[in-house]
């Protein structure tokens, strides 16, 4: 059974004054997205892909935190990178580099658990698996 959320996950909205500044509502948070200078936009905010990128960061970094703390483990900061590229030649052309520092007084044995769990976040499993859209006219 599907269950509808009780709100949509994200809001994009376009002023219609002509630029690609867009005000962008996901979960309680307002901001602006934006493309850069050499796409026609001013660069005041997050472009899609950036967007993307952020919610894998957050995720994973979100994952090891739950992970860790349900296990009892001595994890310290985290820090989650994740850059984006298209390689066109490449199938599929869209990548997604993960880098993942961990600090905390961990043995070697939770350390590579925690690099296993990285590859269990929500988000990471989406965008590997694939997944679909379904468009309506509003």
């Amino acid at each position: 059974m599907i269950v509808a959320p009780a709100r949509p996950s994200a809001i994009a909205d376009d002023s219609g004054h002509g630029g690609v500044q867009i005000l962008v509502t996901a979960g309680p948070s307002r901001f602006a997205a934006d493309l850069g200078p050499v796409d026609g936009g001013l660069d005041i905010g997050p472009n899609p892909h950036d967007l993307v990128a952020a919610g894998l960061a957050a995720c994973t970094t979100q994952t090891l935190r739950v992970y860790a703390r349900r296990k009892g483990w001595p994890l310290g900061a985290v820090h989650v990178e994740v850059t984006w590229r298209r390689e066109p030649a490449a199938a599929p052309a869209d990548l997604f580099e993960r880098t993942i520092t961990l600090s905390g007084d961990l043995d070697e044995a939770q350390r590579a658990r925690l690099m296993e769990i990285a590859e269990a976040c929500p988000v990471h499993k989406m965008l590997v698996a694939g997944s679909r859209v379904e468009t309506t006219v509003g």
